[in-house]
């Protein structure tokens, strides 16, 4: 594929060819998300479609774990843009002291879609009846949110897990994170998958100058992703961190040419929980790449047309 930036006057003013990399099989995902306070969660969906058009991903199930009324319809009106809208669709069924507020899920809500609220099931149910009908050892889960819908499951189904579950890739930082590890009081829901997830854990921190988003705005506007970045940064388009995008690059193609693991230290909660890395087991990845490249990757995937519109 070639990305092509041209200016106002549409002369191209430079062009690149992106690297694709293809597996022998899609890699069967399912994307945990938070999409709400943040827009790189909108990214990252929408690279996830781009790739399952390209053959390298498949889309078992979104499962949404913030609290948001919008956030499934959003989800859906997503899928929806790609042609998905059958996609499963699982919500947090708990309650949050602080939920946060969006400045975009509710007009992206209003693009086409056929979610209910009141009929979205549990993301647990959601993620019991998938796994079940997978192969073993080949699901991908990547997280970019919270921990609370996957220490559920654990909690619930540890041998569900460790037999359908290949690798749990989560976008988080390895030193104290504040945020997707800790926020909403779930520190314990973070330690608890830490100390007893069955499986390989890949932590994915990258993403803090690698910036994404201002393409968006050359793709049609009946681009639910479109307007989420157009929305969040308040009716203009600018570049965002690409943090949650990092990790689907990562939970899709894997090593390739972008990053290095990492399989000696130690990971440390907020709490004082700490786990040792060690290889196959609990890692991170690093970028390897200068950051624009990274952001050819992205945004092009970002842009990509849906194949099935």
């Amino acid at each position: 594929a070639i990305l092509t930036v041209t200016d106002e006057s549409e002369k191209v003013k430079s062009q690149k060819k992106l690297i694709t990399v293809m597996s022998d099989k899609p890699k069967k995902v399912i994307f945990e998300t938070d999409m709400c306070l943040d827009v790189d969660d909108v990214g990252a969906l929408a690279m996830l479609h781009a790739l399952t058009d390209n053959d390298e991903a498949e889309i078992l199930a979104v499962c949404f774990n913030e609290i948001h009324s919008y956030g499934a319809p959003a989800i859906d009106a997503i899928n929806t843009w790609y042609g998905r809208g059958y996609i499963p669709i699982g919500i947090f069924k708990g309650e949050f002291a602080d939920p946060d507020f969006s400045p975009y899920l509710k007009p992206v809500s209003g693009f086409p879609n056929d979610i209910r609220t009141n009929e979205v099931p549990d993301a647990i149910d959601v993620y019991k009846r998938v796994l079940k009908n997978q192969a073993d050892k080949s699901v991908t889960i990547i997280s970019v949110g919270f921990l609370n819908n996957i220490s559920k499951l654990l909690w619930e189904e540890p041998e569900l897990v460790a037999e359908k579950v290949n690798e749990l890739v989560v976008m988080g930082g390895i030193n104290n994170d504040g945020f997707n590890f800790s926020r909403h009081n779930l520190i314990k829901e973070t330690e608890y998958v830490f100390a007893n997830w069955p499986t390989p854990i890949v932590i994915s921190q990258s993403g803090s100058h690698i910036l994404t988003g201002i393409p968006l705005m050359n793709t049609p506007v009946e681009n639910p992703g479109r307007e989420a970045y157009f929305k969040f940064f308040h009716n203009s388009f600018c570049n965002r961190p690409s943090w949650d995008q990092i990790a689907v690059l990562y939970a899709v193609r894997g090593l390739s040419d972008y990053f290095e693991m990492k399989e000696i230290g130690t990971g440390r909660l907020s709490n004082g929980y700490s786990f040792k890395m060690k290889q196959n087991w609990r890692t991170y990845i690093e970028t390897v790449l200068p950051n624009s490249d990274y952001e050819d990757i992205i945004n092009g995937l970002m842009i990509q047309s849906p194949k099935y519109k």
